[in-house]
C-alpha cells in the first residue's frame, strides 16, 4: 500500500476518520469508487468558498500561499516557513503546515510582530457540528506542534440569518482540551491504514455529519 508522497492525514481525512474507519480507508485507497458530488452539495461548497473569500478580503495584505506553488506540496510547506520566517506582521491564506504525518492548511494565519500566531479557521455555519468539533482540535495539533506560539485559534462562523457577519470564537482552550483524544485517534487510524478494509456496517454515520462519498460502493460490497 502507497501512501501520498510525504503526508498520511489531513483535516479532511482525519474527520472522515471520527466519522467512519471505513470511509477513512477508502478515501485513502480507493477514491475511484466515490460518487460525484450532486448540484446541492456543490452549491453548498461555493457558498462556503464565497463566506471565507469574503473574510479573507478583511486581510489586505494576506498572501496566498496556493498561487505560488502547486499545493499540496513540500514547496508549499517550505515556502510558508519562509514567509513566517520574516519579522514583522505576516498574513498567509492557505498556509501549508507539517507536522510528523499530517499536512493542514489553515484559511487565514496571522504572524504578529511580536513573533505570536493567530489562526482563523472559517465555516460557513451557525452551529458547530461534529465534523468541526474534531476539524479544529487536528488542525491545532499540527501548528501547536509545527509553530508554537499559538495565541488565539479562532472559529469563524456566520451569524444566524446574516450572510456575510461573521462570528469569532476563540477556541484555543478547547482545542487545547482535546489533544489527548486527537493522538488517541491518530495511532487508531494508522493502524486501520496499515491494514485490510475495515469491515463496517452501513448505518446512521453513512450521513452524518455529512453524507458519505462510498455509499454506493458499500452497498453494492453488501449484496
Amino acid at each position: 500500500m502507497a501512501y501520498q508522497s510525504f503526508y498520511n492525514f489531513s483535516k479532511t481525512s482525519f474527520v472522515r476518520g471520527i466519522q467512519c474507519r471505513k470511509l477513512l480507508y477508502l478515501d485513502k485507497y480507493k477514491k475511484q469508487f466515490k460518487t460525484p458530488p450532486d448540484a446541492e452539495t456543490l452549491a453548498r461548497f461555493q457558498s462556503g468558498r464565497d463566506f471565507e473569500a469574503a473574510f479573507k478580503a478583511k486581510f489586505v495584505n494576506g498572501q496566498d500561499v496556493k498561487t505560488v506553488y502547486k499545493y499540496p506540496s513540500l514547496a508549499c510547506v517550505q515556502y510558508t516557513r519562509n514567509l513566517l520566517s520574516q519579522p514583522g506582521e505576516v498574513v498567509l491564506f492557505e498556509a501549508n503546515i507539517f507536522y510528523s504525518d499530517i499536512l493542514v492548511l489553515t484559511d487565514v494565519l496571522r504572524k504578529n510582530a511580536d513573533g505570536t500566531i493567530d489562526i482563523f479557521e472559517v465555516k460557513h455555519s451557525e452551529k458547530v457540528n461534529s465534523a468541526i468539533e474534531w476539524d479544529l482540535p487536528i488542525q491545532y495539533y499540527v501548528c501547536k506542534n509545527a509553530l508554537g506560539q499559538i495565541r488565539t485559534f479562532n472559529l469563524v462562523n456566520r451569524k444566524e440569518v446574516a450572510e456575510f457577519e461573521f462570528v469569532i470564537t476563540d477556541m484555543k482552550a478547547a482545542c487545547e482540551a482535546r489533544l489527548p483524544e486527537v493522538e488517541a485517534h491518530l495511532d487508531e487510524f494508522r493502524a486501520i491504514l496499515q491494514g485490510p478494509e475495515p469491515d463496517v456496517a452501513m448505518g446512521e454515520q453513512c450521513n452524518s455529519p455529512y453524507k458519505c462519498d462510498f455509499q454506493e460502493y458499500c452497498y453494492r460490497s453488501m449484496r
